[in-house]
């Protein structure tokens, strides 16, 4: 089959959400599209645990960078099925290069913090460098999360990230749904269908159908 689209979660960082954004986003274009598998690449396996219920609709594959060869890694990545691979990428550099390497867009989730937002950008660094060495582009998306929006810090957030240079995605909020989809091992459409955190998550899927021209096999409401 064709390249899959490869949607990289990623972070040099962390702490900061990546794994419940990789989830919840696979989900959502599974949702859309049937089409997609999850590669759980970090070592911690926190993807993998939270698929163990077995009630995602999505396959979940363990494949850390850590313990084989990178070139071997990118090979079984390119064996995986699916028309979409969304990655949850291991906080550490040489995960990051191997992601980077294979991947059409990275998604940089960004805590209101500065340790986030120097995280952010030393990751940002490392795409830019990865850019430079490929011949097909790598697009990047800085994903604020867990932010409330309503207060100083969430609005310095957005404004300190918008100087980095890269597309901002709309913020995610700090959603107690999230919680509780990893405590039912679902996505957060399946427990709480048109909650905020759904409605978030909805439309950062949405950025990622434009961009890329997915074919959706369901209709979206229109939203404000």
């Amino acid at each position: 089959m064709a390249n899959p689209l490869i949607i990289a979660v990623a972070q040099r960082k962390g702490g900061v959400g990546k794994t419940t954004l990789a989830v919840c986003l696979a989900g959502e274009l599974d949702r859309r599209t049937g089409g997609v598998g999850l590669i759980d690449a970090d070592s911690q396996a926190s993807a993998c645990q939270w698929a163990q219920p077995g009630n995602l609709s999505f396959p979940v594959y363990e494949l850390d960078t850590d313990s084989r060869p990178i070139a071997d890694w990118v090979q079984m990545v390119r064996r995986i099925p699916h028309e979409i691979l969304v990655i949850d990428c291991a906080p550490n550099d040489r995960a990051l290069g191997a992601v980077l390497a294979i991947a059409d867009i990275v998604l940089l989730p960004c805590m209101p913090s500065g340790l986030d937002i120097e995280a952010t950008a030393r990751t940002l660094g490392i795409v830019r460098r990865v850019r430079g060495s490929r011949r097909l582009s790598l697009r990047a998306l800085i994903v604020p999360n867990r932010v409330d929006r309503r207060t100083l810090e969430g609005v310095q957030l957005t404004e300190e990230l918008e100087t980095l240079g890269e597309e901002l995605a709309p913020a995610i909020g700090s959603r107690s749904a999230f919680v509780r989809a990893f405590a039912a091992g679902k996505s957060v459409h399946d427990v709480a269908r048109g909650s905020p955190a759904d409605v978030e998550i909805r439309g950062l899927a949405d950025i990622v159908v434009r961009s890329f021209n997915l074919t959706s096999k369901v209709a979206e409401p229109q939203r404000p």
